[in-house]
Protein backbone atom coordinates (compact mmCIF):
# COMPACT_ATOMS: atom_id res chain seq x y z
CA UNK A 1 0.00 0.00 0.00
CA UNK A 2 1.40 3.64 -0.65
CA UNK A 3 2.20 5.32 2.52
CA UNK A 4 0.75 8.87 1.69
CA UNK A 5 -1.82 9.82 0.11
CA UNK A 6 -1.50 13.42 -0.92
CA UNK A 7 -4.41 15.84 -1.81
CA UNK A 8 -3.21 19.23 -2.68
CA UNK A 9 -5.84 21.67 -4.44
CA UNK A 10 -3.98 24.89 -4.73
CA UNK A 11 -3.53 25.85 -8.53
CA UNK A 12 -0.25 27.07 -6.80
CA UNK A 13 1.84 23.42 -6.64
CA UNK A 14 4.36 22.81 -8.87
CA UNK A 15 6.28 19.65 -8.58
CA UNK A 16 9.29 17.08 -9.93
CA UNK A 17 7.75 14.47 -13.30
CA UNK A 18 8.95 12.13 -10.19
CA UNK A 19 6.28 13.79 -7.68
CA UNK A 20 9.08 12.85 -5.33
CA UNK A 21 9.10 17.04 -4.32
CA UNK A 22 6.49 19.51 -4.54
CA UNK A 23 6.56 23.44 -3.95
CA UNK A 24 3.99 25.73 -3.53
CA UNK A 25 4.43 29.81 -3.75
CA UNK A 26 2.10 32.64 -3.99
CA UNK A 27 3.40 34.30 -6.92
CA UNK A 28 2.68 31.74 -10.20
CA UNK A 29 6.16 32.17 -12.44
CA UNK A 30 7.42 28.89 -10.97
CA UNK A 31 6.67 26.00 -12.98
CA UNK A 32 9.28 24.15 -13.80
CA UNK A 33 11.10 21.12 -12.08
CA UNK A 34 14.75 23.29 -12.12
CA UNK A 35 13.33 25.64 -9.85
CA UNK A 36 11.47 23.15 -7.56
CA UNK A 37 14.77 21.19 -7.25
CA UNK A 38 16.60 24.43 -6.35
CA UNK A 39 14.53 25.31 -3.61
CA UNK A 40 13.91 22.75 -1.91
CA UNK A 41 17.53 21.87 -2.05
CA UNK A 42 18.50 24.91 -0.37
CA UNK A 43 18.04 24.80 3.74
CA UNK A 44 14.95 26.44 4.85
CA UNK A 45 16.70 29.71 6.28
CA UNK A 46 17.86 29.55 3.19
CA UNK A 47 15.01 30.20 1.23
CA UNK A 48 13.20 33.41 0.32
CA UNK A 49 10.08 34.33 -0.54
CA UNK A 50 7.06 32.31 1.10
CA UNK A 51 6.73 28.54 0.45
CA UNK A 52 5.93 25.02 1.59
CA UNK A 53 8.04 22.24 0.10
CA UNK A 54 6.82 18.54 0.67
CA UNK A 55 10.13 15.90 -0.29
CA UNK A 56 9.52 12.49 -0.09
CA UNK A 57 12.40 10.91 1.56
CA UNK A 58 12.69 7.14 1.31
CA UNK A 59 9.67 6.12 2.61
CA UNK A 60 8.89 9.05 4.83
CA UNK A 61 7.46 12.88 4.10
CA UNK A 62 9.33 15.56 4.51
CA UNK A 63 6.89 19.06 5.28
CA UNK A 64 9.02 22.14 5.28
CA UNK A 65 7.08 25.15 6.44
CA UNK A 66 8.37 28.66 6.24
CA UNK A 67 8.11 31.42 8.49
CA UNK A 68 4.83 32.76 7.89
CA UNK A 69 3.24 29.50 7.75
CA UNK A 70 2.20 30.83 4.39
CA UNK A 71 0.40 27.35 3.22
CA UNK A 72 -0.03 24.83 6.04
CA UNK A 73 -0.40 21.26 5.38
CA UNK A 74 -3.71 19.32 7.13
CA UNK A 75 -2.10 15.35 7.84
CA UNK A 76 -4.04 12.30 9.66
CA UNK A 77 -3.30 8.72 9.82
CA UNK A 78 -5.97 6.69 8.91
CA UNK A 79 -6.00 2.54 8.30
CA UNK A 80 -2.37 2.20 7.71
CA UNK A 81 -1.71 5.41 5.53
CA UNK A 82 -0.65 9.06 5.76
CA UNK A 83 -3.80 11.55 4.29
CA UNK A 84 -2.26 15.01 3.88
CA UNK A 85 -4.04 18.07 2.27
CA UNK A 86 -4.31 21.55 1.86
CA UNK A 87 -8.43 21.18 1.89
CA UNK A 88 -10.16 20.35 4.77
CA UNK A 89 -13.19 19.56 2.50
CA UNK A 90 -10.91 17.09 0.75
CA UNK A 91 -9.60 15.48 4.15
CA UNK A 92 -12.75 15.14 5.25
CA UNK A 93 -14.13 12.76 2.46
CA UNK A 94 -10.96 10.54 3.23
CA UNK A 95 -10.17 10.52 6.90
CA UNK A 96 -13.25 8.36 8.22
CA UNK A 97 -14.66 10.10 11.43
CA UNK A 98 -14.84 13.91 11.76
CA UNK A 99 -15.22 15.10 15.26
CA UNK A 100 -14.20 18.69 17.33
CA UNK A 101 -11.19 18.69 19.24
CA UNK A 102 -13.39 19.93 22.17
CA UNK A 103 -9.96 21.62 24.05
CA UNK A 104 -9.15 22.95 20.76
CA UNK A 105 -12.52 24.75 20.00
CA UNK A 106 -12.31 26.46 23.85
CA UNK A 107 -9.33 27.88 22.95
CA UNK A 108 -10.78 29.12 19.49
CA UNK A 109 -13.09 30.50 20.97
CA UNK A 110 -11.07 32.89 22.91
CA UNK A 111 -8.24 33.69 20.60
CA UNK A 112 -9.81 32.89 16.86
CA UNK A 113 -7.46 30.42 16.14
CA UNK A 114 -6.31 27.07 17.65
CA UNK A 115 -2.41 26.64 18.87
CA UNK A 116 0.65 23.98 18.29
CA UNK A 117 -0.33 21.53 15.87
CA UNK A 118 -3.68 20.97 16.86
CA UNK A 119 -6.94 21.52 14.28
CA UNK A 120 -10.42 21.94 15.48
CA UNK A 121 -10.83 18.38 14.28
CA UNK A 122 -9.79 15.55 16.42
CA UNK A 123 -6.98 13.35 15.05
CA UNK A 124 -5.99 15.97 11.98
CA UNK A 125 -3.09 18.12 12.76
CA UNK A 126 -1.32 21.04 11.27
CA UNK A 127 2.26 21.96 10.24
CA UNK A 128 3.23 24.93 12.07
CA UNK A 129 5.33 27.90 11.40
CA UNK A 130 9.02 27.69 10.73
CA UNK A 131 8.97 23.90 10.78
CA UNK A 132 10.16 20.60 9.64
CA UNK A 133 7.11 17.89 10.05
CA UNK A 134 8.78 14.35 9.17
CA UNK A 135 5.70 11.75 8.67
CA UNK A 136 6.58 7.64 9.17
CA UNK A 137 4.75 4.65 7.49
CA UNK A 138 4.47 3.32 11.02
CA UNK A 139 1.75 6.54 11.75
CA UNK A 140 4.38 8.20 14.14
CA UNK A 141 5.50 11.57 13.17
CA UNK A 142 7.88 14.13 14.50
CA UNK A 143 8.27 17.93 14.09
CA UNK A 144 11.22 20.13 14.36
CA UNK A 145 11.74 24.23 14.31
CA UNK A 146 14.48 25.52 12.16
CA UNK A 147 13.70 28.87 13.19
CA UNK A 148 12.59 30.38 16.77
CA UNK A 149 12.65 34.34 16.17
CA UNK A 150 15.56 34.98 18.34
CA UNK A 151 16.92 38.45 18.78
CA UNK A 152 20.41 39.51 18.21
CA UNK A 153 23.12 39.63 20.90
CA UNK A 154 25.08 41.34 19.88
CA UNK A 155 22.76 44.21 18.31
CA UNK A 156 22.81 47.46 16.26
CA UNK A 157 22.12 50.10 18.70
CA UNK A 158 22.48 53.81 16.81
CA UNK A 159 19.49 54.53 14.62
CA UNK A 160 20.80 56.13 11.76
CA UNK A 161 23.18 52.68 11.65
CA UNK A 162 19.39 50.56 11.87
CA UNK A 163 18.52 52.94 9.09
CA UNK A 164 20.77 51.74 6.59
CA UNK A 165 20.48 48.45 7.54
CA UNK A 166 16.87 48.68 6.94
CA UNK A 167 16.93 50.48 3.98
CA UNK A 168 19.12 47.33 2.51
CA UNK A 169 16.64 44.58 3.81
CA UNK A 170 13.70 46.29 2.26
CA UNK A 171 15.53 47.17 -1.21
CA UNK A 172 16.87 43.45 -1.48
CA UNK A 173 12.85 42.05 -0.81
CA UNK A 174 11.30 44.68 -2.99
CA UNK A 175 13.97 44.23 -5.85
CA UNK A 176 13.20 40.66 -5.85
CA UNK A 177 9.36 40.98 -6.05
CA UNK A 178 9.39 43.22 -8.98
CA UNK A 179 11.64 40.60 -11.05
CA UNK A 180 9.17 37.86 -9.88
CA UNK A 181 6.50 39.96 -11.06
CA UNK A 182 7.49 40.51 -14.63
CA UNK A 183 5.76 43.53 -15.08
CA UNK A 184 2.43 42.46 -13.86
CA UNK A 185 -0.01 44.98 -12.15
CA UNK A 186 0.89 45.19 -7.89
CA UNK A 187 -2.22 45.90 -5.83
CA UNK A 188 -1.74 47.89 -2.83
CA UNK A 189 -4.50 47.42 0.11
CA UNK A 190 -3.55 50.62 1.70
CA UNK A 191 -4.26 51.66 5.16
CA UNK A 192 -3.71 54.88 7.14
CA UNK A 193 -0.84 53.23 9.03
CA UNK A 194 2.99 52.72 8.63
CA UNK A 195 3.37 49.54 7.18
CA UNK A 196 1.07 49.47 3.97
CA UNK A 197 2.80 53.09 3.64
CA UNK A 198 5.95 52.24 3.66
CA UNK A 199 5.37 49.58 0.98
CA UNK A 200 4.23 52.23 -0.95
CA UNK A 201 7.26 54.60 -0.78
CA UNK A 202 9.64 51.52 -1.82
CA UNK A 203 7.82 50.59 -4.57
CA UNK A 204 8.07 54.33 -5.64
CA UNK A 205 11.07 54.66 -4.83
CA UNK A 206 12.77 51.45 -6.90
CA UNK A 207 10.27 52.64 -9.66
CA UNK A 208 7.82 49.75 -9.57
CA UNK A 209 6.20 50.45 -12.87
CA UNK A 210 2.52 49.12 -12.48
CA UNK A 211 0.92 50.12 -9.03
CA UNK A 212 -2.41 50.50 -7.79
CA UNK A 213 -3.83 51.13 -4.33
CA UNK A 214 -7.08 50.56 -2.72
CA UNK A 215 -8.90 50.99 0.42
CA UNK A 216 -12.26 50.39 1.51
CA UNK A 217 -14.46 51.52 4.76
CA UNK A 218 -18.09 53.22 4.80
CA UNK A 219 -18.08 56.22 3.01
CA UNK A 220 -16.26 59.50 4.29
CA UNK A 221 -14.40 57.70 6.78
CA UNK A 222 -10.57 59.19 8.06
CA UNK A 223 -8.59 56.14 7.13
CA UNK A 224 -10.20 56.29 3.46
CA UNK A 225 -9.44 60.12 3.26
CA UNK A 226 -5.70 59.93 4.50
CA UNK A 227 -5.09 57.00 2.34
CA UNK A 228 -6.19 58.83 -0.57
CA UNK A 229 -4.09 61.75 0.25
CA UNK A 230 -0.87 59.22 0.74
CA UNK A 231 -1.50 57.99 -3.08
CA UNK A 232 -2.04 60.86 -4.62
CA UNK A 233 1.28 62.17 -2.58
CA UNK A 234 2.89 59.21 -3.88
CA UNK A 235 1.76 59.39 -7.83
CA UNK A 236 0.16 56.13 -7.47
CA UNK A 237 -3.21 55.41 -8.52
CA UNK A 238 -6.10 54.82 -6.29
CA UNK A 239 -9.95 53.75 -5.52
CA UNK A 240 -12.22 53.00 -2.89
CA UNK A 241 -14.94 50.18 -1.91
CA UNK A 242 -17.50 51.56 -0.12
CA UNK A 243 -18.62 48.95 2.54
CA UNK A 244 -22.83 49.01 3.31
CA UNK A 245 -23.56 47.16 6.43
CA UNK A 246 -26.72 45.52 4.90
CA UNK A 247 -25.58 44.59 1.43
CA UNK A 248 -22.31 43.16 3.15
CA UNK A 249 -24.85 40.91 5.34
CA UNK A 250 -27.10 39.69 2.56
CA UNK A 251 -24.14 38.59 0.13
CA UNK A 252 -22.66 37.18 3.24
CA UNK A 253 -25.75 34.68 3.92
CA UNK A 254 -25.21 33.36 0.46
CA UNK A 255 -23.41 30.32 -1.34
CA UNK A 256 -20.86 32.92 -1.65
CA UNK A 257 -20.57 33.52 1.90
CA UNK A 258 -20.59 29.86 2.69
CA UNK A 259 -17.59 28.90 -0.03
CA UNK A 260 -15.43 31.55 0.90
CA UNK A 261 -15.46 30.73 4.46
CA UNK A 262 -14.91 26.71 3.73
CA UNK A 263 -11.75 27.75 1.86
CA UNK A 264 -10.28 29.95 4.00
CA UNK A 265 -10.43 28.66 7.40
CA UNK A 266 -7.90 25.63 7.02
CA UNK A 267 -9.12 23.94 10.20
CA UNK A 268 -7.55 26.06 12.64
CA UNK A 269 -8.42 29.46 11.73
CA UNK A 270 -11.35 31.82 11.76
CA UNK A 271 -11.97 32.66 8.35
CA UNK A 272 -10.39 36.53 7.83
CA UNK A 273 -13.59 38.67 6.47
CA UNK A 274 -12.36 42.07 6.71
CA UNK A 275 -11.59 42.23 3.22
CA UNK A 276 -13.49 40.16 1.73
CA UNK A 277 -16.22 42.55 0.58
CA UNK A 278 -13.98 44.44 -0.92
CA UNK A 279 -12.05 41.51 -2.71
CA UNK A 280 -15.76 40.61 -4.26
CA UNK A 281 -16.75 43.76 -5.65
CA UNK A 282 -13.27 44.26 -7.13
CA UNK A 283 -13.12 40.78 -8.95
CA UNK A 284 -17.05 41.35 -10.06
CA UNK A 285 -15.87 44.82 -11.25
CA UNK A 286 -12.56 44.25 -12.72
CA UNK A 287 -10.96 46.69 -10.59
CA UNK A 288 -7.38 45.31 -11.20
CA UNK A 289 -5.91 42.82 -13.26
CA UNK A 290 -7.07 39.19 -13.29
CA UNK A 291 -3.34 38.08 -12.80
CA UNK A 292 -2.61 41.26 -10.41
CA UNK A 293 -0.16 40.50 -7.41
CA UNK A 294 -1.86 42.05 -4.21
CA UNK A 295 0.90 43.60 -1.61
CA UNK A 296 -0.88 43.51 2.26
CA UNK A 297 1.62 45.82 4.43
CA UNK A 298 1.74 42.95 6.88
CA UNK A 299 5.20 44.08 8.20
CA UNK A 300 8.35 42.54 10.55
CA UNK A 301 8.14 44.65 12.88
CA UNK A 302 6.41 43.62 16.12
CA UNK A 303 4.89 45.60 18.88
CA UNK A 304 5.32 44.35 22.38
CA UNK A 305 2.04 45.35 24.67
CA UNK A 306 4.08 44.46 27.37
CA UNK A 307 7.01 45.97 27.57
CA UNK A 308 7.09 46.47 31.33
CA UNK A 309 8.26 43.07 31.41
CA UNK A 310 11.62 43.60 29.25
CA UNK A 311 12.65 45.62 32.49
CA UNK A 312 11.40 44.41 35.90
CA UNK A 313 13.24 40.47 35.21
CA UNK A 314 10.00 38.83 35.83
CA UNK A 315 9.15 34.88 36.48
CA UNK A 316 8.18 32.55 34.26
CA UNK A 317 4.62 32.29 35.85
CA UNK A 318 4.42 36.08 35.16
CA UNK A 319 5.88 36.35 31.29
CA UNK A 320 3.27 33.39 30.77
CA UNK A 321 0.12 34.98 32.14
CA UNK A 322 1.09 37.63 30.09
CA UNK A 323 1.00 35.98 27.35
CA UNK A 324 -1.78 34.05 28.03
CA UNK A 325 -4.15 37.35 28.89
CA UNK A 326 -3.11 38.73 25.63
CA UNK A 327 -4.54 36.12 23.38
CA UNK A 328 -7.42 34.61 25.07
CA UNK A 329 -9.41 38.39 25.96
CA UNK A 330 -12.25 37.84 22.66
CA UNK A 331 -14.91 36.56 24.84
CA UNK A 332 -13.80 39.65 27.62
CA UNK A 333 -12.64 37.35 30.28
CA UNK A 334 -8.69 38.23 31.46
CA UNK A 335 -9.04 35.35 33.55
CA UNK A 336 -10.40 32.60 30.55
CA UNK A 337 -6.86 31.38 30.16
CA UNK A 338 -6.95 28.88 33.58
CA UNK A 339 -9.67 26.86 31.89
CA UNK A 340 -7.85 26.52 28.69
CA UNK A 341 -5.41 23.74 29.63
CA UNK A 342 -3.92 23.34 25.52
CA UNK A 343 -3.51 27.23 25.78
CA UNK A 344 -1.10 26.72 28.69
CA UNK A 345 0.39 23.75 27.89
CA UNK A 346 1.27 25.85 24.14
CA UNK A 347 2.78 28.77 25.75
CA UNK A 348 5.36 26.17 28.19
CA UNK A 349 6.41 24.69 24.95
CA UNK A 350 7.37 27.92 23.23
CA UNK A 351 9.12 28.53 26.18
CA UNK A 352 11.50 25.61 25.56
CA UNK A 353 11.68 27.20 21.85
CA UNK A 354 12.13 30.31 22.45
CA UNK A 355 13.71 30.05 26.07
CA UNK A 356 13.66 32.69 28.60
CA UNK A 357 16.82 32.54 30.35
CA UNK A 358 18.56 33.29 26.86
CA UNK A 359 19.38 36.87 26.25
CA UNK A 360 16.83 38.97 25.42
CA UNK A 361 14.93 36.22 26.59
CA UNK A 362 11.32 37.73 27.49
CA UNK A 363 11.36 39.88 24.38
CA UNK A 364 11.89 36.88 22.14
CA UNK A 365 9.10 34.75 23.85
CA UNK A 366 6.73 37.41 23.80
CA UNK A 367 7.01 37.98 19.69
CA UNK A 368 7.42 34.43 19.28
CA UNK A 369 4.64 33.53 20.49
CA UNK A 370 2.39 36.23 18.74
CA UNK A 371 4.59 35.13 15.28
CA UNK A 372 3.69 31.59 15.85
CA UNK A 373 0.37 31.83 16.72
CA UNK A 374 -1.85 34.90 16.04
CA UNK A 375 0.60 36.51 13.54
CA UNK A 376 0.90 33.06 11.18
CA UNK A 377 -2.64 31.91 12.01
CA UNK A 378 -4.87 34.81 12.00
CA UNK A 379 -2.88 37.21 9.84
CA UNK A 380 -0.84 35.75 7.57
CA UNK A 381 -4.05 33.26 7.09
CA UNK A 382 -5.90 36.22 5.65
CA UNK A 383 -3.72 35.31 2.65
CA UNK A 384 -6.41 32.53 1.84
CA UNK A 385 -8.70 35.64 1.11
CA UNK A 386 -6.60 36.47 -1.93
CA UNK A 387 -6.21 33.32 -3.33
CA UNK A 388 -9.78 32.40 -3.13
CA UNK A 389 -10.68 35.33 -5.20
CA UNK A 390 -8.13 34.24 -8.17
CA UNK A 391 -5.24 36.26 -6.93
CA UNK A 392 -1.17 35.87 -6.55
CA UNK A 393 0.04 37.77 -3.29
CA UNK A 394 3.53 38.53 -1.26
CA UNK A 395 4.57 39.88 1.62
CA UNK A 396 8.19 41.51 0.58
CA UNK A 397 7.66 43.14 4.78
CA UNK A 398 7.97 40.02 6.17
CA UNK A 399 10.81 38.41 3.67
CA UNK A 400 14.20 37.04 4.96
CA UNK A 401 16.08 40.14 4.61
CA UNK A 402 13.40 42.23 6.70
CA UNK A 403 12.84 39.89 9.02
CA UNK A 404 16.82 39.10 9.70
CA UNK A 405 17.17 42.73 9.75
CA UNK A 406 14.31 43.65 12.48
CA UNK A 407 16.11 40.92 14.93
CA UNK A 408 19.38 42.38 14.46
CA UNK A 409 17.44 45.75 15.97
CA UNK A 410 18.52 46.65 19.81
CA UNK A 411 15.85 46.07 22.46
CA UNK A 412 15.40 49.78 22.77
CA UNK A 413 15.20 49.91 18.64
CA UNK A 414 12.49 47.33 18.64
CA UNK A 415 10.47 47.08 21.46
CA UNK A 416 8.12 49.66 20.24
CA UNK A 417 7.21 51.47 17.00
CA UNK A 418 8.67 54.21 17.72
CA UNK A 419 11.87 54.28 15.70
CA UNK A 420 9.90 52.53 13.11
CA UNK A 421 7.31 55.34 13.14
CA UNK A 422 10.08 58.12 13.03
CA UNK A 423 11.69 55.83 9.82
CA UNK A 424 8.68 55.54 8.17
CA UNK A 425 8.00 59.06 8.62
CA UNK A 426 11.20 60.33 7.35
CA UNK A 427 11.31 58.02 4.39
CA UNK A 428 7.90 59.19 3.05
CA UNK A 429 8.74 62.87 3.61
CA UNK A 430 11.84 62.16 1.67
CA UNK A 431 10.12 60.72 -1.08
CA UNK A 432 6.87 62.74 -1.30
CA UNK A 433 8.27 66.70 0.72
CA UNK A 434 4.82 65.75 2.71
CA UNK A 435 4.50 65.10 6.86
CA UNK A 436 2.52 61.97 7.10
CA UNK A 437 -0.56 61.97 8.64
CA UNK A 438 -1.65 58.78 10.27
CA UNK A 439 -5.07 57.44 11.04
CA UNK A 440 -6.25 57.87 14.46
CA UNK A 441 -9.44 57.34 16.25
CA UNK A 442 -11.91 60.19 16.20
CA UNK A 443 -12.05 62.07 19.62
CA UNK A 444 -13.44 65.45 20.83
CA UNK A 445 -11.82 68.20 21.10
CA UNK A 446 -11.01 70.32 24.19
CA UNK A 447 -9.22 73.28 25.75
CA UNK A 448 -5.51 71.17 27.31
CA UNK A 449 -6.26 72.73 30.75
CA UNK A 450 -9.41 71.65 31.36
CA UNK A 451 -8.80 68.56 29.91
CA UNK A 452 -5.99 67.60 32.42
CA UNK A 453 -8.06 68.11 35.09
CA UNK A 454 -10.68 66.11 33.85
CA UNK A 455 -8.70 63.25 32.68
CA UNK A 456 -7.46 63.55 36.16
CA UNK A 457 -10.96 63.01 37.87
CA UNK A 458 -12.25 60.53 36.21
CA UNK A 459 -8.79 58.39 36.44
CA UNK A 460 -9.48 58.60 40.06
CA UNK A 461 -12.97 57.61 39.81
CA UNK A 462 -12.46 55.29 37.52
CA UNK A 463 -14.63 57.23 34.64
CA UNK A 464 -12.13 57.14 32.15
CA UNK A 465 -12.62 53.30 32.23
CA UNK A 466 -16.09 53.54 31.92
CA UNK A 467 -15.46 56.34 29.07
CA UNK A 468 -13.42 54.34 27.18
CA UNK A 469 -15.51 51.24 27.09
CA UNK A 470 -18.47 53.26 25.67
CA UNK A 471 -16.68 54.58 22.94
CA UNK A 472 -15.77 51.21 22.28
CA UNK A 473 -19.50 49.92 22.42
CA UNK A 474 -20.66 52.47 20.09
CA UNK A 475 -17.60 52.03 17.81
CA UNK A 476 -18.18 47.89 17.44
CA UNK A 477 -22.09 48.80 16.76
CA UNK A 478 -21.31 51.04 14.13
CA UNK A 479 -17.83 49.87 12.97
CA UNK A 480 -15.91 51.84 10.66
CA UNK A 481 -15.11 48.68 8.49
CA UNK A 482 -18.89 47.62 8.79
CA UNK A 483 -17.85 44.32 11.55
CA UNK A 484 -21.51 44.79 12.52
CA UNK A 485 -22.54 42.72 9.04
CA UNK A 486 -21.37 39.46 10.26
CA UNK A 487 -23.04 39.68 13.56
CA UNK A 488 -27.02 39.71 12.26
CA UNK A 489 -27.27 36.44 13.85
CA UNK A 490 -27.06 38.28 17.43
CA UNK A 491 -30.09 40.48 18.71
CA UNK A 492 -28.29 44.04 18.40
CA UNK A 493 -29.35 44.72 22.39
CA UNK A 494 -27.26 40.98 23.55
CA UNK A 495 -24.18 42.91 21.25
CA UNK A 496 -24.38 45.70 22.98
CA UNK A 497 -24.50 44.27 26.35
CA UNK A 498 -21.24 41.71 25.53
CA UNK A 499 -19.27 44.57 24.02
CA UNK A 500 -19.77 46.18 27.55
CA UNK A 501 -18.73 43.56 29.25
CA UNK A 502 -15.13 43.44 27.25
CA UNK A 503 -16.13 40.51 24.11
CA UNK A 504 -15.16 41.50 20.73
CA UNK A 505 -16.30 41.68 17.11
CA UNK A 506 -13.87 38.73 16.83
CA UNK A 507 -15.30 37.16 19.87
CA UNK A 508 -18.85 37.31 18.35
CA UNK A 509 -17.96 35.70 15.31
CA UNK A 510 -16.17 33.05 16.78
CA UNK A 511 -19.16 32.11 18.85
CA UNK A 512 -20.91 31.99 15.81
CA UNK A 513 -18.48 30.45 13.28
CA UNK A 514 -18.31 27.75 15.97
CA UNK A 515 -22.38 27.07 16.12
CA UNK A 516 -22.03 26.70 12.63
CA UNK A 517 -24.51 29.81 12.33
CA UNK A 518 -22.46 32.03 9.40
CA UNK A 519 -24.41 30.37 7.08
CA UNK A 520 -21.94 26.93 7.32
CA UNK A 521 -21.58 23.28 8.19
CA UNK A 522 -17.91 23.42 8.66
CA UNK A 523 -17.12 22.58 12.62
CA UNK A 524 -17.72 19.12 13.06
CA UNK A 525 -20.00 18.71 16.79
CA UNK A 526 -18.87 17.70 19.91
Amino acid sequence: MENFRMMLTSPLWTSTPTASEWLWRPVRDWDNEDTVNSVSAAAPSDRRGQWTVVTRQGRDLRIDTDRLRSHHLLFTYVNGQWMVSDDPESLRKHSGSWNRDAEAADVFLHTGFVVGSRTLVSGVHATPAASTVVLHPDGTWTCSLWDSFGYSTNPITSAAEFDEAFDHALDLAVTRLLAHAEGRQLVLPLSGGLDSRLLAVWLKRLGAPRVIAYTYGKPGSREISISRAVAQALGIDWFSVDLDPSRIAQRWHTAAGAHFQGATWGLTSLPHVQDWYALTVIREDHLVDDDAIILPGHAAVRTLHDTGLLHSSPSNAQVFTAIARRYAVLQGSPEAYRALPLLREEIRRAETEAPLDRERGVQGLLAWFNLRERQAKYINNSMKAYEFFGYDWALPLLDSEVWDCWLNGSEELTANRDWYARYTGARYACVTGQEQELYRAPSVSMPAVPKRALLAAMRATGGDRLLSRVRSVRTMLDHPMAFEAFTEGIPRSEQAWRFARGTTSLGLWTQLFLDNQWGTDLVPSS
